[in-house]
């Protein structure tokens, strides 16, 4: 009989300056020890759910405070998983019993565009934190390698929604987001999102060879000034914790 270990799905807790004390559930590792099939190397949902029980209710009669609990894709996007309505409601019910202050947040690229499953799954938490951090079809095509039709198509879905944290990360490079062009774009699509929160965040201007550069300070802090001036949301600069959390 396989032994679950908690550390395929589980990590934490552990403290960042957004997020504060959290947890995170991986719904997106592959290869796990107890995959849905051979040809389906993600966690089956009641692994998920059953080690989320565990390590919650162990936290909890421990004395152990949670401010979040951060759902998440390491590899694969977790509203990929073919389990993903379940284990949302599961992580509710679970979150409402053991630590019901404490905010359940998805973070997600938003890849599946229109499924009815999915829309409800979103229901089941407090905040759905999505990437969208770009203003042209050219740039989002470079940076996601997906169909420039779908970043319309995202900000249609988005505008639909409640409870939106959008999180953009500025590169410089082969493929530059941080243009003027670029940010004027995103703004406007982020008028028809109306997202709760806005996370901005960058690379070390110097990055390794290879990897995106990230934007000078001077620069970010315009783009702060121009989302204070045009956008009614709280604005928020990303530790680097808080961006690979």
């Amino acid at each position: 009989m396989a032994v679950l270990n908690p550390s395929c799905v589980i990590t934490g807790p552990s403290r960042t300056p957004r997020w504060g004390q959290h947890l995170r559930i991986d719904l997106g590792g592959l290869d796990s020890t107890l995959a849905i099939s051979r040809d389906n190397r993600l966690p089956r949902a009641a692994v998920v759910v059953t080690l989320a029980a565990q390590e919650l209710m162990r936290l909890s009669k421990g004395g152990d405070k949670l401010q979040n609990i951060l759902v998440v894709g390491s590899q694969v996007d977790p509203t990929l998983h073919p389990g993903f309505r379940e284990i949302s409601e599961n992580m509710r019910a679970l979150r409402d019993k053991w630590f019901p202050r404490a905010k359940l947040n998805l973070m997600t690229n938003f890849e599946v565009l229109d499924d009815a499953e999915v829309r409800v799954a979103l229901g089941f938490y407090n905040n759905s934190v999505v990437r969208l951090e770009c203003g042209t079809v050219k740039t989002f095509k470079a940076l996601t390698g997906r169909k420039t039709t779908h970043l319309g198509e995202i900000v249609s879905q988005l505008a639909t929604l409640d409870r939106v944290i959008v999180r953009a990360n500025f590169v410089r490079g082969k493929v530059d987001n941080s243009t003027e062009a670029e940010i004027n774009g995103w703004i406007r699509r982020l008028r028809d999102v109306k997202p709760e929160e806005i996370q901005i965040t960058s690379p070390p201007p110097r990055h390794r060879k290879g990897q995106p550069q990230g934007i000078s300070k001077t620069r970010m802090q315009e783009i702060v000034d121009q989302l204070t001036e045009e956008i009614g949301a709280t604005i928020t600069m990303l530790e680097h914790e808080d961006e690979v959390a």
